[in-house]
């Protein structure tokens, strides 16, 4: 017992000191750090839910569909204001589809069919978002981290193209305002390339992301929106950035140093 408690004393000592050891390969590197940076990302996207905010509504929040998994690709230049702040321009291109979850009741009007047939929806979102740094945040005027999380509120476009599925001929386009949330973590793999896991939920005012909606005739006979309702897409994504020097910036930069127990102010420009 004591033979095998000391081998894995020592098993655990070795481990610890790897650890240790790569941690101090790992902060030998630089921190990438830049006035703007350009990135492109794939991921994959999901339908989540439809949500009526009205009061007393019977169903809340539901989703009717059997969610399915798209790939997506999107574009990506962010301008850092400060260490925590900057403002990002987002651009994506994805799919939304899904099948009728036969546990819930068919809806009426669905063109003859028992139940609404799958849907195809395609995808092209713009987003204007603030960048939050998380670790800038905490601690601020620290050293800039190899690593940080962040937080990324925004308004977007959603346009959204649904695919014929009635046998009318025609698709249905239509184009919204959203509301974004993105969190995630990035990672600096050297002075010029970021290495980005992140996850965007996106709010759309529509009742139509999932090429369903209902609608009744109004006093004067008009067609209305039944549900006030907005739905909600998903987006979880691996992302490539690359860091740009002062690109457009002619700002000058100054370093301090300390020489001879005296510090001096370098300019560069």
């Amino acid at each position: 017992m004591m033979k095998i408690n000391f081998y894995n004393t020592l098993i655990l000592v070795f481990l610890l000191f790897q650890d240790v050891s790569a941690q101090k390969n790992w902060y030998n590197r630089k921190a990438s750090v830049s006035d703007w940076e350009i990135g492109l990302s794939g991921g994959i996207s999901t339908f989540v839910t439809t949500i009526n905010p009205g009061p007393g509504a019977p169903n809340s929040q539901i989703n009717y569909w059997n969610r399915e998994v798209n790939p997506g690709v999107g574009l990506s230049v962010l301008r850092n204001i400060s260490p925590s702040i900057g403002v990002e321009m987002d651009w994506l291109n994805t799919q939304l589809t899904g099948s009728w979850n036969e546990s819930n009741p068919p809806l009426s009007g669905s063109a003859g069919h028992k139940s609404p047939l799958p849907f195809k929806s395609q995808i092209n979102q713009i987003d204007l978002m603030v960048a939050f740094n998380v670790n800038q945040m905490m601690l601020p005027g620290d050293e800039e981290d190899l690593w940080h999380i962040f937080l990324k509120p925004g308004i977007g476009i959603t346009n959204i193209v649904n695919y014929d599925k009635w046998g009318v001929g025609s698709n249905y386009t239509n184009t919204r305002m959203s509301f974004a949330l993105d969190a995630g973590v990035s990672v600096s793999l050297n002075e010029k390339i970021k290495l980005i896991i992140g996850n965007t939920i996106r709010s759309v005012n529509t009742d139509n992301l999932d090429g369903t909606f209902v609608v009744s005739t109004g006093i004067n006979g008009e067609t209305i929106n039944y549900m006030k309702v907005f739905e909600l897409y998903n987006y979880s994504y691996l992302r490539v950035s690359y860091c740009l020097d002062n690109f457009g910036s002619k700002k000058s930069k100054s370093t301090i140093k300390k020489r001879n127990g005296k510090f001096r102010i370098y300019r560069r420009r």
